[in-house]
C-alpha cells in the first residue's frame, strides 16, 4: 500500500470519527432529516467545483451516472439518515463503535461479488475486533438494551457497509473524483425529499449548529469522501474497511474532548481490542503478499 493511500485512509478516518461528534452537536438544532440534506446540499457544492475544475473528465456513460447516484442515495443518504436517527439517543463514541462492523458485512460481499479470499488472519482479526464493540456497547450502557436507536445504527452499519462494496467496480473505469462527485449529488437528490425539514430547522437553528453542519458538509462529506474513494480505488475493499476499526477510538476521544462524553474503562479496553483485530487482518495482507 503507498504512503498516499495510507495517507488518503487517514484523512478518511479522522474526519469520519469527527462526523460522529459533529452530527451529535448539529442535532442540538437540526432535525435529522434536515441536517442530513443540508450537509450534502454543502458538500454537493464543494464536489462541483472540484469536479468541474478537473483538467481530464471521463466521458461517463448515463447508466453509470444513474447507478452511482443510486449507490449514493442508498449508501450516503440512507446511512446518514440513521446514523442522525441514531445519535439522538446514542453517544458518538457507541454509534461509532456499531458502525466499525460494517467491515464485516464489506468482506462478505467482497467474497461473493470481488472474488476476494479470507485467511484465518483475516478471520480471527475480525473476530477480535467484534469482541471488542461487544466490549464498548457493555461498557457505555451498562448491558446490551435493544431500542430504536439501535436499529436505526444496525441499518446504517448495513448502507455503510454495501457502500464500499457498490462504489468499488466505478473506480476501477472512472477517478475517484468524478465516481464520488455523482455519488454525493445522487445522495442530495435523495435527500431533497426533507426541503420542508429544512426549512423549518434553518429558521430555528442557531449560528453554531449551522455552522457545525457546514463543516460536516466540507470535511467529513467531501474531503473525506473523495480520500476514501482514492484509497479504494488503490487496495481491496475488504483491507479498507478493515482500517475503520480506528474511527470509533478516535471519535470516543474526540468525543469527551468536544460534547464531554466521558469513555468508561470497559469501553476503552474494547477499543484496544478492536485496534488489535485491524494488525491482525492487516498482517493477512503483508503475508499474501510476501506470499505472492
Amino acid at each position: 500500500m503507498s504512503y498516499k493511500s495510507r495517507f488518503a485512509i487517514a484523512i478518511a478516518i479522522f474526519l469520519w470519527a469527527s462526523a460522529f461528534v459533529g452530527i451529535r452537536a448539529g442535532l442540538k438544532g437540526y432535525s435529522p432529516e434536515g441536517l442530513a440534506l443540508l450537509r450534502f446540499l454543502i458538500a454537493s457544492i464543494c464536489m462541483g467545483f472540484v469536479y468541474f475544475n478537473m483538467s481530464n473528465r471521463s466521458t461517463m456513460k448515463i447508466l453509470d451516472v444513474c447507478a452511482l447516484m443510486c449507490v449514493g442515495a442508498f449508501g450516503i443518504g440512507v446511512y446518514n439518515i440513521t446514523l442522525n436517527y441514531g445519535e439522538l439517543s446514542i453517544s458518538s463514541g457507541m454509534a461509532s463503535f456499531i458502525i466499525s462492523q460494517s467491515p464485516i458485512i464489506t468482506v462478505m460481499f467482497a467474497i461473493v461479488f470481488l472474488g476476494e479470499r479470507l485467511d484465518i488472519w483475516r478471520v480471527s482479526g475480525f473476530i477480535v475486533s467484534i469482541l471488542g464493540v461487544a466490549l464498548i456497547t457493555i461498557g457505555e450502557r451498562s448491558g446490551f438494551k435493544w431500542d430504536d436507536s439501535i436499529a436505526y445504527i444496525l441499518i446504517a452499519t448495513l448502507a455503510g457497509g454495501l457502500y464500499s462494496i457498490l462504489q468499488k467496480p466505478f473506480l476501477k473505469k472512472y477517478h475517484a473524483i468524478e465516481a464520488t462527485t455523482y455519488i454525493i449529488w445522487g445522495a442530495a437528490i435523495f435527500l431533497s425529499i426533507y426541503v420542508p425539514n429544512l426549512q423549518h430547522d434553518l429558521q430555528h437553528a442557531s449560528l453554531s449548529s449551522t455552522l457545525t453542519v457546514a463543516y460536516l458538509g466540507v470535511f467529513p462529506a467531501a474531503i473525506a469522501y473523495m480520500a476514501w474513494g482514492y484509497a479504494l480505488a488503490e487496495i481491496p475493499a475488504s483491507r479498507a474497511m478493515s482500517f475503520l476499526y480506528f474511527t470509533p477510538f478516535v471519535a470516543t476521544l474526540l468525543g469527551w474532548i468536544w460534547l464531554g462524553e466521558t469513555p468508561v474503562g470497559t469501553s476503552l479496553m474494547g477499543g484496544l481490542l478492536a485496534i488489535v483485530g485491524v494488525y491482525l487482518v492487516n498482517q493477512s495482507y503483508r503475508k499474501t503478499r510476501l506470499q505472492a
